[in-house]
């Protein structure tokens, strides 16, 4: 029963950890880097022997003051805003207390052309533009023309399912989406705004929480010099006279310091695990009721239209941290606010169904296996061969809230034996039967096993009889009778003790290759993804997991506390699909951003270096000597961002200065595009049209020569694939391909099912 190649549910896996490494490997595979702050202080560093180690004395950069204004970037939206329907008869709203949605007036105008929504699109824009003017006025039509707005957000889905053209009925539901996420801002801002700010100037923080925890830090950190250098690198003396002493607004920035350092990216797995403890989390809680800024609702407002609009990892932060700052304003309705911002804009960014039909056909089969049987039975030695015959399948288990499965081992064990007992050989045809099964639960802390069930089901049949009374006239038939009596007595024994023992043998055989096969494939997940994710403190939630008798569906958030996660919806995958993902472009902006290049400025050699340390993977790409003296200084903010629209994947390099001796250019973007490729299961992402390039100072000749670097950085000639190739060219998987691979409103959505080339042709092109 040594299953090689075992996996029931290694497809699964697979799949998430490609997913996850495709959001990191190919921006590194094309010499691409991504955006992040760089923190002031480094913690202490952890080793395996000790708890805590002296911190080095790093260069201190004071923290970045919050503010509401946003910087030029120079960034260029991928799609640019649509021709929008004047309403001369509606004031525009300039008195700062309304920020215009400019982003769902541009997705109700593109509706406002097709002859099934222009009647819907033109009463929805109308009632939005009216909502600013009545918040801005005061007036109590804001909540009436909220209730009307709800109405015709209703109202969507159904007339969406009435419009024959797929495409214009998909915009609709977008629309309707981003109708329905708007209006639970805006009734809650509604509800709870007014001249104060969302969140009061000071957030008091309870002082004896305050200092218990600092008691229970000293008593964790004690007198070693790693205790020490962590009391200096968490500030403990200065906060426990902070402690001691009335709060004052101006303590904010202290609290703020601090949190910082308790939630710094670049920590090591042991240093997380340091401040994972609870005396720490304590501090951290309190913290942040102390480090809480106050916000107002056209602040808000303003911060939600603008990464409506650019979807870029500066502007994520900043909604980020409002909802931070909320969770500690203290009042229900804030609060109730906060979780709607959590729902529309915090949701789950990647999604994975796999059937159980899918895992089933990865099954690897199991060869027929002879062996020699050497055992004793009832006290007697029995001798022969046996031929096992194994079946392994993977059942789902129902369960509304976890991923369940079951591995289930059926077994055919046949048996031509012989035993000798006194004078008598007797010569029996066994066969045994067992059914084994072995539970399990997946969940992001790992492959949680339970001990294998074993059924057994056994007959003996006595083939034949041989004494050495045989030839003996009478004396021969009288012996045979009494041992045919003898083992017809014994034969109930027998049976109970083989079907022990080979229950004990098949439930022993499963459970440690089980275990060790899931123990390895579980050992290079977390060395491969998990442990990636866990250093770039993007912190994996599962934000819903269930599984049905057909297939298991997990649904997972990308994000740090600073971060967002999926806000717009996720692509349908055909109903007959047999595994399907959706990937939202957070969840990639997330890891680029974690990646903490803003700013920095590397040699290509010194980039690769980095971002293969900064993932703990093996460099990704290797440099051309010709190229080591080319030095690349990353724009302060949003270095790299990646934007999923209109079928295409958009990657945009911001870069304050590249040089290469004895030329050198400064403040330019490159934009590159890439299309899906799709061949049966295979699945390419090749470079669409020339690379473009973005820059007030770009002269003819810098083009030129900007565009022949980047053209070989982001080459037509070399597409990424997208598909494992243990997938792609497995014989079992023939008749099925990629069915959907879609790429549109922040999403790419892909399903792998039966051939069906009409079908297909129409799902691909959505």
């Amino acid at each position: 029963m040594v299953w090689r190649q075992w996996g029931p549910i290694r497809p699964f896996l697979y799949v998430l950890a490609c997913l996850l490494m495709l959001s990191t490997v190919w921006p590194c595979a094309c010499e691409q880097v991504a955006p992040n702050r760089v923190c002031a202080e480094e913690p202490p560093a952890l080793v395996a022997n000790t708890a805590l180690l002296p911190a080095p004395v790093p260069r201190r950069i004071p923290p970045p003051k919050r503010s509401t204004t946003y910087p030029n970037t120079g960034f260029l939206p991928v799609n640019p805003p649509l021709f929008r329907l004047k309403e001369p008869e509606i004031p525009q709203v300039t008195d700062g207390s309304w920020e215009v949605p400019e982003a769902l007036l541009e997705r109700l105008d593109g509706l406002a052309t097709g002859r099934a929504t222009d009647v819907w699109a033109a009463q929805t824009g109308r009632l939005v533009r009216n909502l600013g003017l009545a918040v801005s006025e005061g007036s109590g039509k804001a909540t009436s023309i909220i209730r009307r707005l709800d109405e015709l957000a209703r109202r969507a889905e159904p007339l969406a399912a009435t419009i024959e053209d797929r495409l214009l009925a998909g915009k609709l539901r977008r629309a309707g989406h981003a109708l329905r996420r708007c209006l639970d801002i805006w009734q809650e801002v509604v509800e709870i705004s007014g001249p104060a700010p969302l969140v009061p100037e000071t957030t008091a923080a309870d002082p004896e929480r305050l200092s218990l925890a600092l008691a229970e830090i000293d008593a964790l950190t004690g007198d070693s010099a790693e205790g020490k250098a962590w009391r200096k690198y968490l500030l403990l003396d200065v906060l426990h006279e902070w402690s001691t002493r009335r709060q004052t607004p101006d303590d904010r920035l202290l609290a703020q310091r601090v949190l910082g350092r308790l939630t710094q990216p670049t920590m090591s797995n042991r240093q997380r695990q340091f401040v994972s403890r609870e005396p720490l989390v304590a501090l951290r809680s309190e913290l942040r009721r102390l480090a809480a800024e106050p916000v107002d609702s056209a602040e808000l407002l303003q911060h939600i239209e603008r990464y409506e609009r650019t979807g870029l990892p500066s502007d994520a932060r900043r909604l980020a941290n409002d909802c931070l700052y909320l969770r500690f304003s203290g009042g229900e309705d804030h609060h109730r606010l906060v979780r709607k911002l959590q729902t529309h804009y915090r949701n789950a960014n990647l999604r994975l169904a796999v059937t159980g039909e899918l895992l089933n056909r990865l099954m690897p089969e199991r060869e027929p296996e002879v062996a020699r049987v050497r055992d004793t039975v009832v006290g007697v030695p029995v001798r022969g061969k046996s031929l096992t015959t194994t079946d392994v399948k993977v059942q789902l288990v129902p369960d509304p809230s976890r991923v369940r499965l079951a591995l289930e081992v059926t077994g055919m064990v046949a048996s031509l034996t012989s035993s000798t007992s006194g004078p008598a050989t007797f010569y029996n045809d066994n066969q045994s039967v067992y059914i084994a099964s072995k539970p399990m639960e997946i969940d992001l802390k790992g492959i949680h096993l339970r001990r294998a069930e074993v059924d057994v089901f056994n007959s003996t049949k006595l083939r034949g009889l041989k004494t050495n009374f045989d030839a003996v006239p009478l004396v021969g038939s009288l012996i045979k009778g009494v041992a045919r009596s003898q083992h017809e007595q014994k034969r109930a024994a027998a049976n109970r003790e083989i079907k022990r023992k080979v229950a004990f043998k098949a439930r022993k055989r499963i459970d440690s290759e089980t275990d060790a096969r899931l123990g390895e494939l579980a050992e290079r997940l977390r060395e491969r993804v998990f442990g990636p994710l866990e250093t770039l403190a993007l912190d994996p939630t599962m934000i819903d997991a269930r599984t049905t008798d057909r297939r298991f569906t997990m649904r997972l958030r990308l994000a740090g506390e600073d971060q967002l996660g999926g806000n717009t919806p996720r692509p349908r995958a055909p109903g007959n699909s047999l595994a399907s993902f959706q990937l939202h472009e957070s969840a990639i902006s997330n890891v680029l951003d974690r990646l903490q290049l803003d700013g920095r400025t590397f040699t290509l050699p010194e980039l690769s270096r980095y971002v293969a340390g900064r993932l703990g993977r093996p460099q990704f790409w290797q440099t051309n000597p010709g190229h080591d003296d080319v030095e690349i200084t990353f724009a302060k903010n949003d270095a790299v961002t990646v934007r999923l629209r209109d079928g295409r994947i958009a990657l945009t390099l911001s870069i304050t200065r590249l040089s290469k001796s004895p030329r050198r250019w400064k403040n330019f973007q490159v934009r590159a595009f890439y299309r899906p490729r799709i061949n049966g299961c295979n699945v390419q992402l090749a470079r669409d049209g020339v690379i473009h390039l973005i820059g007030r100072r770009l002269s003819a000749r810098s083009q030129i020569a900007l565009r022949g670097i980047f053209s070989k950085t982001f080459s037509r000639k070399h597409p990424i694939d997208v598909t494992p190739e243990r997938l792609a060219d497995n014989p079992k998987l023939a008749d099925l391909e990629v069915t959907q691979f879609v790429i549109d409103d922040g999403w790419i959505g892909a399903a792998l099912g039966p051939k069906q080339t009409a079908l297909r042709s129409r799902i691909l092109r959505r």
